[in-house]
């Protein structure tokens, strides 16, 4: 019997155990799949699938497109590390190409591009994207989070001279408004914050001293929370956050090139504490790189874009790399393929797919 001639229920059942890689194939294949899989009840049936089917997954934006990766680990007496690139997610407007700036931020399955006169808010599980309107000025900075109280994203927009200022746009009321929580004025936000449990996480250093510190924006109470202790000093950090359970902080110490990860064992806007994670020497670019984590596997895993040829008088070209590092000194460099763009460096995180639509 063809597939076409199944019961609804038994086609409905079949596709549910699609992997996710695959779900872009399958809504190109004809029509009737293309209105099943975009149904609410098969997405939730879905993503309950890949839930339990126990394969982590994690999201690379890289030139422009968005691939699931994993990362795999054979045991034969001596590691063969390697990443594959398992396939592009559905993209924005039928197009592969994510024309936006460098910020780009993940929450909770949702995705959010700032692009030079809007913001981008995208679900990669559905494919269709909501574009808001923003005023566009130099010095900002942006947060993806979401209100525990009633489950409704947020974005949180921080600009002017020192970002001194905040507005909140909520998703729910398609809305920018200001609100009265207090800014950290004596702050100076280093990097892009990163999502975990609807917060958002930023490494600061004081505007006084070299000290860096970890700050929380709660967007259920729409206010910072204290500073919080990074667990060790280092004059490069970078964070990453673990399963959507936990954070990763990753930071190269001011003694030669020793480079350390951390992990949470607890962690909540106003507290936490750290596991060493993995220690390693490494020397390899000149900033901490975007990276992720594998506990299982103990395994970590940098993003770099190294130049690779050319002059500032001809075209410069680039190389996307990927450094594996596991225990005991193992390391693998692997070539992701010619950068075709400046950089920014692949982005990478955990990914768990999210149901819900953006209208």
């Amino acid at each position: 019997m063809m597939m076409s001639n199944l019961p609804r229920d038994l086609v409905e059942e079949i596709l549910s155990r699609v992997p996710l890689a695959s779900l872009k194939t399958v809504r190109s294949t004809c029509k009737k799949w293309n209105a099943l899989t975009k149904d609410q009840s098969f997405a939730n049936k879905h993503i309950r699938n890949v839930a339990t089917s126990g394969e982590r997954e994690f999201m690379m934006i890289m030139e422009y497109k968005v691939y699931l990766i994993g990362v795999n680990i054979h045991d034969n007496n001596s590691f063969d590390l390697s990443i594959k690139l398992k396939g592009t997610l559905i993209s924005l407007d039928n197009s592969d190409e994510l024309y936006c700036r460098s910020q780009v931020f993940h929450c909770h399955g949702l995705l959010l591009f700032v692009c030079h006169n809007r913001l981008v808010l995208w679900n990669p599980y559905w494919g269709k994207p909501k574009c808001i309107k923003r005023k566009y000025v130099e010095i900002e900075m942006f947060a993806l989070g979401y209100d525990k109280s009633c489950g409704s994203h947020k974005i949180l927009r921080l600009f002017g001279y020192h970002l001194k200022n905040m507005e909140i746009y909520d998703l729910s009321s398609d809305s920018w408004i200001v609100p009265s929580g207090n800014l950290e004025r004596d702050m100076v936000y280093m990097r892009d914050g990163v999502s975990l449990k609807g917060n958002t996480y930023w490494c600061g250093m004081d505007k006084e001293s070299v000290n860096c510190h970890l700050l929380c924006f709660d967007f259920t109470r729409e206010r910072f929370g204290p500073r919080l202790l990074l667990p060790i000093k280092g004059f490069d950090v970078s964070l990453s956050v673990v399963k959507e359970e936990q954070l990763a902080v990753l930071i190269k110490r001011y003694d030669k090139s020793a480079i350390e990860i951390w992990v949470t064992n607890k962690i909540e806007p106003d507290a936490v504490s750290w596991n060493i994670f993995l220690k390693f020497d490494m020397n390899l670019c000149r900033y901490v790189a975007n990276f992720l984590i594998d506990e299982e596997k103990k395994v970590a895993v940098l993003f770099d874009t190294v130049r690779a040829g050319g002059s500032y008088k001809l075209k410069l070209t680039y190389t996307n790399i990927a450094y594996i590092i596991g225990e005991n000194g193992c390391f693998r460099r692997v070539d992701l393929g010619e950068s075709l763009h400046t950089p920014p460096r692949p982005l990478a995180c955990s990914y768990v797919p999210s149901s819900v639509q953006i209208k």
